[in-house]
């Protein structure tokens, strides 16, 4: 049976483009793993509904939107379009044509705990995108996105259930596929700019791509190439489309489909925050970056403070001539450009929409005793280089060796081996050496699934195994080589603390 995920968000002239678009990303994620998704979306001025059913999801479309008392716990309380118990209500009756989905997402920053708790007896879990940390939730997950000071794993301490998830920075930035494919062939970026890439969102409503199209005018640099991308929905197209005209080698696109191959081939990047920063960085874009609301602006400093981008500021305080003194900087300066791409592009990685279905279908993951089928895909495991390099033996080991050993590790009674699946896919293996009640447990992945959360997912799936099948066993531990992080990270989201520290030494001979 697939899993269901119904998603709540909502695009407008007034909030953008944003929370829909990264949605869509998770959506088709979750989809390709299976999943069956449907959005549920009010009818502002400025939706994307034509471009969530052209995605293939199904639609479940509310009322267009009346004029509501604004509520004053909420500063985004306007965005809904109603009032939370109406919204609320309306979505109820929605997810009826739904039935029992397992996850019930919610991005959305005029939805709070009084909205979440009365939709949570129709939803197995919920999950909450947020990154602006002002209001409670009733949820099981929240992922923010943004990258964070030191304060980012506390900034929500008292507003969230004690036992909810938390997916904190951009490791986990819902990016479509298209940008990690193209990362892997990324150019090198030297800093030499003939092309520049203009793009402020879905909505731009200050209209700070026209700010930037002067800036470029003033400049005359004839010989710069400039790619220009609005929303479908940007009320300032008539204006842009007369000035784009006036500046050579300008091409000017709206509601566009190739925004990573754009990116890819841009030099410099003017724009904004939020989501497209992540899309920026995953690709080693060089950024100049103004943010155009106030929930952009911690995720800017950040990046700024790790040299990753140069920050002009928030749109109010920028001008059109502080944007051409930026460029002119940057433009005649290659080295400051290729520090801002190499510290960009080690931000994002590209995996983060697979990480956070990875913590979605967790509870999907399944383990199984081992069988002697399963002897020739581990010992391609074992020997991956990646993989064994953090063995404390990391030597080849041969088939014939590598056979005998798994053969007896089936017989074995103190001996459990398990391989985790995610649906058919068979993603690692667990080992547990019992002696009375410890258990001693290792663990490897597939290598094509590093660095994807499957490992802490797995030690949970076997844990369970355990103590339905080894009720004897009370304790488990774990060794792992000092510089395998990811493994230890593994442990630690899995429950484990960190107890024994051990030294070694290699004599010389003589």
């Amino acid at each position: 049976m697939s899993l269901k995920v119904a998603i709540r968000a909502d695009a407008s002239m007034q909030m953008g483009s944003g929370h829909v678009m990264r949605c869509l990303t998770l959506a088709d994620a979750l989809r390709e793993r299976g999943a069956e998704v449907e959005f549920i979306s009010r009818e502002h001025p400025g939706n994307l509904f034509a471009l969530i059913e052209a995605s293939g999801h199904r639609l479940l479309r509310l009322p267009e939107p009346t004029a509501v008392a604004d509520d004053a716990r909420l500063a985004h309380a306007a965005w809904l379009g109603a009032t939370q118990t109406e919204d609320a209500q309306q979505t109820v009756t929605a997810l009826r044509q739904f039935a029992d989905p397992d996850w019930l997402i919610v991005d959305h920053y005029a939805i709070d705990e009084e909205w979440e708790a009365t939709l949570r007896p129709l939803a197995g879990s919920i999950m909450v995108i947020d990154d602006l940390a002002d209001r409670r939730h009733d949820c099981d997950l929240l992922l923010d996105q943004n990258l964070q000071d030191q304060t980012g794993q506390t900034r929500y301490d008292g507003l969230l259930p004690a036992t909810a998830i938390k997916l904190i920075g951009p490791e986990y930035a819902l990016l479509r596929p298209e940008f990690k494919s193209l990362r892997a062939t990324a150019r090198t970026r030297t800093g030499a700019v003939k092309r520049v890439l203009v793009f402020f969102g879905g909505g731009d409503p200050s209209n700070e791509t026209g700010k930037v199209l002067l800036a470029l005018k003033s400049l005359a640099c004839e010989d710069l190439a400039i790619d220009v991308v609005v929303g479908g929905a940007n009320p300032h197209y008539p204006q842009l489309l007369e000035l784009s005209v006036q500046l050579p080698g300008c091409n000017l696109y709206r509601q566009v489909g190739n925004m990573a191959e754009l990116m890819a081939d841009a030099d410099l990047s003017v724009g904004a925050g939020g989501g497209a920063m992540w899309e920026r960085s995953c690709l080693g874009l060089p950024t100049i970056a103004i943010s155009v609301a106030a929930n952009q602006q911690p995720g800017c400093e950040a990046m700024a403070k790790q040299g990753a981008i140069l920050y002009l500021g928030a749109a109010e305080r920028v001008s059109a001539e502080q944007v051409a003194s930026a460029l002119r900087v940057v433009l005649c300066s290659p080295w400051l450009l290729s520090n801002l791409s190499a510290a960009a592009a080690s931000v994002v990685d590209g995996s983060g929409a697979v990480r956070v279905c990875n913590q979605l279908i967790r509870r999907r993951l399944q383990v199984r005793l081992a069988a002697p089928s399963d002897c020739e895909q581990v010992f391609g495991w074992r020997n991956d280089e990646n993989t064994r390099k953090f063995f404390f033996n990391n030597e080849l080991v041969a088939w014939e060796r590598h056979r005998e050993w798994f053969s007896a590790k089936l017989a074995a009674a103190d001996c459990v081996l398990l391989i985790g699946q995610d649906a058919d896919d068979a993603i690692g293996v667990l080992r547990y050496d019992i002696r009375q009640q410890v258990a001693t447990v290792s663990i490897y992945l597939d290598p094509q699934k590093h660095g994807l959360g499957y490992g802490s997912a797995l030690l949970a799936a076997g844990e369970l195994w355990l103590k339905q099948h080894r009720p004897l066993v009370t304790e488990l531990k774990a060794e792992v080589v000092s510089e395998n992080i990811a493994s230890k990270r593994a442990f630690v989201k899995a429950g484990f603390e960190e107890s024994v520290l051990t030294f070694s030494k290699v004599l010389s001979g003589g």
